[in-house]
């Protein structure tokens, strides 16, 4: 199955100082950049962040839900992202669903 997946970083990840603000950028961000670009480098996983913000868009390929859901738990960063998840139907899918609905109302 593939999810769309949208971040963007919460009141949370914005620290009131620098020393805050490179807590956060040690342990969450850096880190969770980290863990996605081993997942990039397996195939489960592919987008980025948008150029000068701190909001992302990512393509997961998982088997389900649920392990997405652990996935995106286990990112250190999904402590100030608010994260959103969405199932894709396929190309293919959308199509075979769409001549279904052509032909049920040629029928009628």
């Amino acid at each position: 199955m593939e999810f769309l997946v949208l971040m963007k970083l919460t009141e949370d990840g914005m620290g009131e100082t620098a020393d805050e603000n490179k807590n956060i950028l040690e342990k969450l961000i850096i880190p969770s950049i980290e863990d996605l670009l081993k997942m990039e480098k397996e195939g489960i996983v592919r987008g980025g962040f948008f150029e000068g913000q701190r909001a992302a868009a990512f393509i997961f390929s998982v088997s389900s839900g649920e392990e997405l859901d652990d996935m995106l738990s286990s990112l250190p960063c999904s402590a100030v992202f608010g994260i959103e998840s969405m199932p894709l139907e396929s190309l293919a899918d959308a199509l075979t669903r769409d001549r279904r609905i052509l032909e049920d109302l040629k029928k009628a």
